[in-house]
């Protein structure tokens, strides 16, 4: 199970089974997002907090309408369960990850897939995000690595190494220190 706290102060979101279940700041359940085919694996809200984006075991992306509860658009978005979900600080962009190795970058609007990324081991992409100033992405792997990547060239800047895993999600996060990305 998978649970977002929303930094507007509203609520959590949750993914379980086949559907997302969404919270209230008291605990009280306020909707039921039905939709995919198979477990749902990792939820993100959009800056605004007017999207849900959410990733399965189904392989695709889901972006749900916060207020209506209905599914905007389904994104057949990978060909292994979807790992990981984050929307870039404007909201127009969503990222999505894989056990397939893949990085998607999807326009929010359109749905259309704007880049893909992949190293050249292909290994299972577990988490991933956009950096605060849009300009980059970490995303963590089942080869006990982080990956810095520039999406827009397609590059991968760095490889931070010297975490042991190679079964669990290695989540990341930038920092910003007297105006400097960390």
């Amino acid at each position: 199970m998978c649970f977002r706290f929303v930094s507007l102060g509203l609520g959590w979101v949750g993914g379980w089974r086949r559907r997302v279940d969404e919270w209230g700041k008291q605990g009280k359940m306020w909707k039921i997002l039905k939709g995919h085919h198979n477990a749902v694996y990792t939820v993100a809200y959009s800056p605004r907090g007017t999207i849900i984006a959410s990733g399965s075991y189904d392989e695709a992306v889901r972006l749900w309408d916060v207020r209506s509860g209905n599914c905007m658009k389904t994104l057949p978005a990978h060909s292994d369960p979807v790992s990981g979900v984050g929307f870039n600080r404007d909201g127009t962009m969503i990222v999505s990850c894989s056990h397939d190795g893949l990085i998607r970058i999807w326009d929010v609007i359109t749905g259309q897939c704007l880049r893909t990324l992949v190293e050249e081991d292909n290994k299972p992409v577990t988490a991933v995000r956009f950096a605060p100033n849009g300009k980059y992405l970490l995303a963590g792997t089942l080869d006990s690595c982080v990956r810095l990547w520039d999406y827009h060239r397609g590059k991968c800047l760095k490889t931070y190494m010297g975490h042991q895993n190679e079964k669990y999600s290695i989540f990341s996060a930038f920092a910003i220190t007297k105006g400097n990305l960390v």
